[in-house]
């Protein structure tokens, strides 16, 4: 039976001075379980083997192909020597790959790499690569050329022999295709590499214990950060924040060049944040340091509070954390308890108090953006629901009550009405003005806790 491969190989590599590699790469996805190079070493050598039977019975001479002599075949120069001692072997580059997947330059690129890696704690790396445009055109003129159609990509052969290099070298860490620590990039066209850390995912949760600290770092309004007499030239409006707490100690721990705070919602400046805390993600960019010690930064964090928070670090995490942080935030309940202060002196019967609980238990909670809120979130009504609202204690101008509500309910506007845009409310139905005048968080719940 007469092979169509071999009559394409041959038509190849008599026009076109492939290296193995290269040459078993454009057959690459026939046949597994052999690498690319293994595969154009066995064509090459059933040509061979054709050659030397034809010339055995009518002396033809030296094959034209100079791929049967490249320098990474040489059984094929050692072959043809045989019958013709004058023969030299071919050491030229191969047409294709520009010897970019020869061995020697592979094991050179891989030590290269391993180098740069050196200062990078990691469990998990990807391969990736750019060649020059005129490489990759070249070999797809190639296969439209001689009607290849079972070829394998360039690209793909590199990054997977790097690949197995670095994995025989590396013993801690391995290949993964989706969410690696470090991405290592071999730069061809500007004979480089990049080495990219992917951010690094710490879940915790933080408790606020004093008053007056904002969640997240809050640049001058005026100058927008950049300092000036307003903030007293530090680009801040509050010289503290939850998020600076715990961000600069595990910053400096991971070697990262930056940080990004995700909490799951968040309080007001004025209000404590209570209980088992609320949950975050510190999200760490470039890091170059992943084993952190936990125990040890916690303890960093804490002490530098001096009180002020406490945060518990659990384990490290991935992007979609960070999302279901943001959505489940808007969606799981929060508990409140609050301290009303009455414009009017009231003396509420015990009826009257357990009316008060009714009307504002189970209810859906009409609110219009916020007053204090309007510039910088958009003018709009949202609907939520009052879970529980129960009175801990009361005396003629002062009310304690624990509220249980959705996230993203408005809870000093439920108290004061908020000049009518939250619907209902407690001064209305009170009919007096009632203000918070102390706000706690003092659970966020998940979906497994009953309300």
């Amino acid at each position: 039976m007469e092979s169509k491969i071999l009559r394409q190989v041959q038509n190849l590599i008599e026009n076109v001075h492939c290296c193995n590699s290269c040459l078993g790469r454009q057959f690459g996805n026939l046949l597994s379980g052999l690498s690319n190079n293994k595969r154009g070493e066995a064509m090459k050598i059933m040509l061979l083997m054709e050659w030397e039977n034809s010339h055995r019975l009518t002396k033809v001479k030296p094959p034209k192909a100079s791929s049967l002599l490249s320098k990474d075949f040489n059984i094929g120069y050692v072959s043809i020597q045989r019958f013709f001692p004058d023969v030299l072997p071919c050491n030229s580059s191969c047409d294709i790959c520009q010897d970019n997947l020869s061995a020697q330059q592979l094991d050179t690129l891989t030590d290269d790499a391993l180098q740069a890696l050196n200062e990078y704690e990691f469990s998990s790396f990807l391969v990736g690569s750019q060649f020059p445009p005129n490489i990759i055109d070249k070999e797809d003129t190639i296969r439209g050329t001689y009607n290849l159609e079972f070829g394998e990509s360039l690209k793909s052969e590199f990054n997977r022999e790097i690949g197995k290099r670095l994995q025989n070298q590396i013993n801690h860490a391995i290949v993964d295709f989706k969410i690696p620590d470090v991405v290592v990039t071999f730069d061809l066209i500007n004979n480089m590499i990049r080495i990219k850390s992917n951010p690094l995912f710490i879940l915790g949760r933080y408790r606020k214990l004093e008053r007056g600290i904002p969640q997240s770092k809050w640049f001058c309004r005026k100058c927008r950060g950049k300092g000036c007499e307003y903030c007293n030239f530090t680009g801040k409006m509050y010289q503290e924040s939850v998020e600076e707490f715990i961000s600069k100690p595990i910053l400096l721990a991971a070697k990262g060049t930056s940080s990004k705070f995700h909490g799951s919602g968040r309080e007001d400046i004025d209000a404590r944040m209570l209980g088992t805390g609320r949950p975050f993600v510190l999200e760490i960019s470039e890091p170059k340091r992943r084993n952190l010690n936990f125990e040890e930064l916690e303890s960093e964090i804490n002490g530098n509070a001096d009180g002020k928070i406490e945060v518990k670090i659990e384990e490290r995490t991935t992007r979609s954390k960070v999302r279901e942080l943001k959505t489940r935030s808007s969606r799981n309940a929060k508990g409140y308890r609050a301290v009303i202060s009455l414009e009017s002196p009231l003396e509420l019967e015990k009826s009257e108090i357990m009316a008060i609980e009714e009307a504002f238990s189970d209810i859906l909670i009409e609110q219009q953006t916020p007053l204090r809120v309007l510039h910088r979130r958009a003018d709009k009504v949202r609907s939520r629901k009052v879970i529980s609202f129960q009175i801990e204690k009361i005396d003629s101008q002062q009310l304690t009550v624990y509220i249980v509500c959705e996230g993203g309910l408005y809870v000093k506007e439920l108290i004061s009405g908020d000049e009518g845009r939250t619907q209902p409310n407690l001064s209305e139905h009170l009919s007096t003005t009632a203000i918070v005048s102390q706000l706690d968080v003092v659970k966020v719940f998940n979906s497994k806790d009953s309300l």
